[in-house]
């Protein structure tokens, strides 16, 4: 909830009544407050380093609604966020009739008013007809009904107070009918606060008997005048209760201050709100117990392979004790069980702790190997929470991966040309990978289809009326990836395919007979069509996207197959082009001509999809340099294309994925890994290159963190990951010289 009455009592989210599921950092500490079945706890787990977190501590709401686009979920109506677009819910882009929110008190409480926060743009589906409706007992009582809302910012629905445990609000008309959404939903507790102070205390947790009780750390929303403070105290075990409390420590100065409680069994918190006005904070967790030390893990390679000497360092997110013992062993899957102690030396005053290298053992049958990391010690004296950390010894994982992918892309096949043209190349590749033929006859059939599908003209539909040659680039990379495995007849259909199309982009061009191909070197956008396929208009201004995939791709695929020379000179032009959009800081823009009423014939920087971008402008890159063996040109790709790696590698999100979790950008950035694995394998071997591309894949084998990527829920991310999974697994299976292979 936003604004002042929301923060009263901070909010636990469950999403469409799906619960909750703590993250992995937090499922791993101690976690249940009433401190059950104490009897099961071992002294070795007594005596270890303890934690226990609570996000969203002292929740009293949860949140349902009837549909919810994974970019903008149900959380965010009660997330004490008013900001746009990031405080949004909004439901799935699919002309919804109506939407339902429902809000769920943990117990009846009185109500007397209900604020919602509408959508300062309109643009955002603002709600123009609504009810609100409160559950009295065992009938809905509506307290409020609005028609054509046209008012931004906080808006109240007062009422007479009624005892209610679920507040439910039915929108039936937005702005722009493609979803319904709100920003906020604020309940009026009757008898509340507006402002002074006020405290709340958590329930008792059980910690057992530990080292030392570590630190107290949280994060909390803290609006101009208000603060938060916490204090503990603690207590003997009295038969699985707490005995004697102890009194209360002083408040705490700073988040990650060491508890300074005496030694016990039981913990508990309390913490105190304060404000000077009408606006409360808002606490989002606390933590207790031994800290979160291990900020990251650096391997010189992405995948381990038996009888290979392994290099890694474990960095610190806070000086260590040097002084201190880090015990840190690489312990092995399977039935040997085999477990290698690591020795190693502190660096950089305690922040990384850097292992001597070892050599994984020739003959390895173990499919996985973890790393783990105990016993060292802050410069305060806290003992670490252990760190434990999977690693790859053998691509099995990632081929059970792809076979599953392979799978449901068969099962599910997409009319976009684009998202089926790389699900084929995935399946393709899986071919051969694995060398199984129902792979192969699969991506051929589609091959049929899609040289049958060509216009006379000489452009292929995209599946969804408008023609874009983005789109036309990623389907025909199958063609060039399949040609391999074709007959020489269909070889020829293949070249009479691409030519027809290269003919219609260069020389027969737009409606009004100019070249899609421009004298910057970029390339258009692709033309209008109507229902049946026809050409109605073109789109003619740059885009980045038809340029890396048309422009630098295929062209270069072209010069590779065919061997004429304005098809190495139209690719790299393609690259010269888009470097030149390259910012200072390595991003390259999404660049498209922009065709909405009013703004025709201008060009416009699309700054929402900057990985989306670097996916297929990687592609891109990767053709134009394995096709056009030109050292002079590949080396100036190599260095063109430097600050775009550097610029992924900072910004790749902690879990191992870019972009914004669960946005449309991410569900078009696996591609990345493709341009990453390329440069890896074939330009420079850098450890930050092997960690991010670790990174990722784990991020992927993990259901857990890979939920906002929606693999075998969205077709796009799917066909995108399935490609990146291909090379992950045999570099150079996309694209490579095949015909030097023959020889």
């Amino acid at each position: 909830m936003k604004g002042h009455r929301c923060n009263l009592i901070p909010i636990f989210l469950a999403v469409l009544a799906g619960g909750f599921s703590l993250p992995k950092w937090c499922q791993m500490s101690s976690c249940a407050a009433e401190g059950r079945a104490k009897a099961a706890v071992s002294l070795r787990l007594r005596t270890a380093p303890w934690q226990w977190t609570e996000e969203w501590p002292f929740r009293d709401l949860q949140v349902r609604v009837s549909s919810e686009d994974p970019q903008w979920p149900a959380s965010r109506i009660i997330d004490g966020d008013t900001s746009e677009p990031a405080g949004l819910w909004q439901t799935e882009r699919n002309n919804p009739r109506e939407a339902t929110v429902e809000l769920i008190l943990r117990e009846p409480r009185k109500i007397d008013n209900v604020r919602i926060y509408h959508q300062q743009n309109p643009r955002y589906y603002r709600s123009l007809d609504y009810t609100i409706s409160v559950r009295v007992g065992n009938e809905w009582r509506e307290v409020a009904a609005v028609r054509d809302n046209r008012q931004s910012g906080w808006r109240d629905h007062p009422f007479l107070p009624l005892l209610t445990d679920r507040v439910r609000v039915h929108i039936t008309r937005s702005e722009y009918g493609y979803r319904m959404g709100l920003n906020e939903i604020e309940l009026h507790f009757v008898g509340e606060p507006r402002g002074g102070s006020f405290s709340r205390r958590s329930a008792p947790h059980y910690c057992g008997r530990p080292v030392d009780l570590g630190l107290i750390e949280w994060e909390a929303t803290t609006p101009p005048g208000t603060a938060v403070r916490l204090r503990t105290r603690t207590a003997p075990d009295a038969g699985g209760r707490p005995g004697r409390w102890s009194a209360w420590s002083p408040y705490y100065p700073h988040r990650g201050a060491r508890i300074v409680s005496p030694r016990g069994a039981w913990i508990q918190y309390e913490a105190r709100f304060d404000s000077q006005n009408e606006q409360l904070p808002c606490l989002r967790f606390v933590r207790l117990g031994a800290p979160q030390t291990v900020h990251d893990l650096t391997v010189n390679a992405y995948l381990l392979r038996p009888g290979e000497e392994v290099s890694l360092a474990v960095l610190f997110d806070r000086p260590m004790d040097t002084r201190s013992r880090l015990l840190a062993h690489l312990e092995f899957s399977g039935p040997s069980r085999r477990s290698l102690r690591l020795r190693g030396r502190w660096e950089e005053g305690g922040r990384r702790w850097r292992a001597e290298p070892v050599r994984i053992p020739p003959g390895e049958t173990a499919t996985e190997v973890f790393l783990s990391a105990r016993g060292a010690r802050t410069r305060e004296g806290v003992v670490m929470w252990p760190y434990r950390q999977r690693l790859l010894l053998s691509k099995a994982a990632l081929v059970e991966y792809l076979r599953d992918l392979c799978a449901w892309m068969m099962a599910h096949p997409s009319p976009a040309i684009f998202i089926e043209g790389y699900n084929e190349r995935t399946i393709l590749g899986a071919y051969e990978i694995l060398g199984e033929e129902r792979y192969l006859e699969h991506a051929k059939r589609w091959a049929e289809h899609l040289l049958a599908s060509q216009k006379k003209k000489g452009y292929w539909g995209t599946g969804y009326q408008d023609v874009y040659f983005a789109d036309t680039g990623s389907a025909l990379g199958l063609l060039i990836n399949l040609y391999k495995h074709l007959g020489e007849a269909d070889r020829q259909r293949v070249i009479t395919a691409l030519r027809r199309y290269f003919h219609l982009l260069l020389e027969e061009g737009d409606t009004q007979g100019r070249s899609f191909l421009h004298e910057d070197g970029s390339l258009g956008v692709g033309f209008y069509t109507d229902r049946e396929g026809n050409v109605t208009g073109d789109i003619w201004g740059s885009y980045t996207i038809s340029t890396a995939l048309t422009g630098a791709g295929i062209a270069s695929a072209m010069y590779y197959l065919v061997g004429e020379e304005k098809f190495k000179t139209m690719a790299l032009g393609a690259l010269r082009w888009i470097f030149s959009t390259m910012r200072a800081d390595g991003q390259i823009p999404y660049i498209i001509d922009d065709w909405n009423p009013g703004r025709k014939d201008q060009t416009y920087l699309w700054e929402r999809w900057p990985y989306d971008t670097s996916a297929y402008v990687g592609e891109g890159v990767i053709a134009a340099w394995t096709y056009i063996d030109d050292p002079a040109a590949r080396r100036e790709i190599e260095q063109s294309i430097k600050p775009h790696i550097e610029w992924l590698l900072r910004t790749q999100n902690p879990d191992g994925s870019w972009a914004k979790p669960g946005s449309g950008d991410q569900l078009r950035s696996h591609g990345v890994v493709n341009l990453l694995l390329w440069y890896y394998h074939h330009v420079q071997a850098d450890e930050p290159i092997a960690n991010a591309l670790r990174k990722y894949y784990l991020c992927l084998l993990d259901p857990q963190r890979a939920r906002p990527l929606r693999v075998k829920q969205n077709a796009i991310a799917t066909a995108l990951v399935g490609r990146a999974v291909v090379e992950t697994i045999r570099p150079g299976t996309d694209c490579r010289r095949w015909k030097e292979e023959a020889k």
